[in-house]
């Protein structure tokens, strides 16, 4: 039997399938719910075609069970954006009609004219351990939030706090935690501001608490009752988000080195790469094998041109498709901007750039593509970075 394809349209109680073959005809279709019962049943279905590729749309959370079980039993399983899948659809046909079996026929079309990019769809184990890589993301980001809101908090109740010191260290916040306010400070005993700094390990010790109290002395900060609730508040949530980042990136780490250690240790080879980025880029590519060349790759991280195509003419507009994983282009763009400061290869790349009129944001998208093109070579070849010599 030759190769069929099947397409997934998923919702909250149910999901639709529809299999076809290489003719576009379809074999079958269905609806079966999203329970134990409608899992087992569409095994049976899938069972009875040995060579097929299944495909679904991501669908925030709704897809997930149903990805969690099929993967379980079957490699071709293919996660595609909702995006290209609509648009997919706006280029095949002009008609409005939509049904949910329409939906699952168009998946597994968009499967069928794209084959030959199936390795580079298919999902692998990595999966849920990019998923703990986006967590820590957002976590990140919820913590510069975080201190954003609290310095901007702190240059009103204790502006010479925030001049002179790092307001967001582990010593820092356990003060703050204990003496919120400037009047705080200036009733606590030299002794008592000693004993908390003293209870953190690895404490900051350029601050004495004889600095710390003539500089709320002297301060013109406004404290109150209301702004001692906000610090407090404010640094009780800061502490809890940093506990929670250094435990979710050490199981991230953890379970990423036990699959992808050879690969993090040759991207890591390149000097201004650290662990976490390199774990994160790994966790967001999975297998270098699902691409089958640098381009795309590239394409993958969204950093290539964008193009728009009139008649016989080609435009390129200057900007980048931003297509690809916006994860991945954050941890690249992270990546980059350490290798320009630490490699000279890359550095003078970049200032190669800058000489050829290029700004800096054009060098520094030039200098990610060049770094992808490199990390590619290197995990085909499976070899570590050496600096080429002028």
């Amino acid at each position: 039997m030759s190769q069929v394809f099947a397409g997934i349209d998923v919702s909250k109680d149910s999901f639709n399938y529809c299999i076809i073959d290489e003719s576009m005809s379809t074999l079958t279709s269905g609806s079966l719910q999203m329970n134990k019962k409608g899992f087992e049943s569409f095994k049976e279905v899938i069972d009875g075609y040995p060579d097929s590729v299944v495909a679904l749309e991501s669908t925030g959370s709704y897809h997930i069970n149903l990805v969690s079980f099929l993967v379980s039993f079957k490699k071709e399983v293919c996660l595609v954006n909702p995006v290209l899948i609509k648009k997919f659809a706006q280029s095949v046909t002009l008609r409005k009609t939509k049904t949910d079996i329409i939906d699952a026929f168009v998946i597994a079309h968009f499967i069928l004219k794209n084959r030959e990019h199936i390795p580079y769809l298919i999902l692998d184990v990595t999966d849920e351990i990019r998923a703990l890589a986006r967590i820590r993301e957002d976590m990140a980001k919820d913590i510069a939030r975080a201190k954003t809101r609290l310095k901007g908090h702190l240059t009103v109740t204790f502006p010479e706090l925030v001049s002179r010191f790092n307001p967001f260290t582990r010593t820092m916040l356990a003060i703050l935690r204990s003496f919120p306010t400037v009047e705080d400070i200036q009733r606590a005993k030299v002794a008592e501001i000693k004993a908390v700094m003293d209870g953190i390990p690895g404490r900051d010790t350029y601050i004495s608490p004889e600095s710390l109290k003539d500089l709320a002395f002297d301060s013109i900060g406004k404290g109150s009752p209301r702004y001692r609730m906000i610090i407090l508040h404010d640094v009780e949530m800061l502490l809890f988000l940093m506990g929670k980042l250094e435990e979710i990136t050490k199981v991230f780490t953890d379970e990423i080195e036990m699959t992808k250690k050879k690969e993090i240790d040759i991207i890591k080879s390149i000097k201004g790469i650290g662990d976490i980025t390199a774990s994160h880029f790994m966790a967001e590519i999975g297998d270098i094998g699902r691409f089958e060349s640098k381009g795309s790759l590239i394409a993958y991280a969204g950093t290539d041109p964008s193009i728009t195509y009139s008649g016989i003419s080609i435009k390129r507009n200057g900007r980048i498709s931003k297509r690809g994983s916006k994860s991945l282009r954050r941890c690249l763009y992270l990546m980059a901007s350490g290798v320009m400061k630490f490699n000279r290869y890359f550095r003078e790349y970049y200032l190669k750039k800058r000489q050829e009129g290029m700004q800096h944001r054009k060098a520094m998208i030039a200098l990610c593509n060049k770094l992808l093109r490199v990390i590619y070579a290197l995990l085909k070849k499976r070899e570590y970075f050496c600096c080429p010599v002028h």
